[in-house]
């Protein structure tokens, strides 16, 4: 009867305690932060990826990529209304007031300002839309702060086929069943066949009258995947596609954007 009693008491104090405070408060932040450089307030969330702040700055987030809303006639993309409004409730959550961290590059070619934004308790609002599965990883030299914590939010994602995982353009697809008017954001694999090299670009030839294109400058960045040495072997590229001298072709930034099967 005495250790029934006990029992009923520890498992009592336990519930008050969780009440007072909750697991949420003491769980390890989502990609947390390096350092701040300041403390924001938001004034509205423009969509998945882009936020106004009271200051009158315009944020394009680092490191993502969200689905389109409607613009100049054209629709929205599948899930765009859902990551802008996740965002909306991310930004809620922490009372409009968030961190924000710059990176090697502060502005973009719009004005923008580019950073890494965190909830109050440290929480990265770009990995968390990552690990919805309601943003794509998009890294762009030189902001590659933290990106290695990004790319494995995303894979949690993917690999449950979470939201934007389900949808066609975001499936793996050989180079040569690629269509030839092709376009936007795909995931490509197939094995090289031939490696170019150009003044200024460095060339990795698919089956199918498919190239990724990699620019010199930016070779170092593949210091482990070493691109000069992958003839024969199967590569995945994932990026955007366009079409140039009847050939489809696709920009690799970063490691990110290639990873070696097999």
């Amino acid at each position: 009867m005495q250790s029934t009693l006990l029992i009923k008491a520890l498992i009592a104090g336990r519930l008050f305690y969780w009440l007072l405070f909750p697991l949420s408060a003491y769980a390890t932040p989502l990609c947390p932060p390096s350092h701040i450089d300041r403390q924001v307030q938001v004034r509205y969330v423009h969509d998945g990826d882009t936020l106004h702040l009271k200051s009158g700055e315009k944020v394009r987030l680092i490191g993502i990529n969200t689905p389109e809303l409607a613009r100049k006639g054209l629709p929205a993309q599948a899930l765009a209304v859902q990551a802008r409004d996740r965002l909306r409730q991310l930004v809620s959550n922490s009372g409009q007031q968030l961190k924000l961290k710059m990176d090697q590059e502060h502005r973009d070619r719009y004005g923008r300002l580019l950073a890494h934004l965190y909830s109050e308790n440290g929480n990265s609002l770009s990995a968390q839309l990552l690990q919805d599965g309601l943003a794509t990883l998009l890294a762009v030299p030189p902001n590659l702060d933290g990106l290695d914590c990004y790319a494995r939010a995303e894979k949690k994602a993917q690999q449950t086929g979470k939201a934007i995982w389900q949808l066609e353009r975001n499936q793996l697809i050989a180079s040569t069943e690629l269509h030839p008017r092709s376009r936007g954001y795909r995931r490509i694999s197939g094995k090289v066949i031939r490696i170019g090299e150009g003044r200024r670009n460095l060339w990795l030839n698919l089956p199918g009258k498919v190239a990724f294109r990699i620019d010199k400058n930016e070779l170092p960045l593949f210091n482990t995947l070493k691109p000069r040495e992958l003839l024969g072997k199967t590569i995945l590229g994932r990026g955007w596609v366009y079409e140039r001298k009847g050939e489809l072709r696709m920009r690799l930034r970063t490691p990110y954007a290639l990873e070696v099967l097999h």
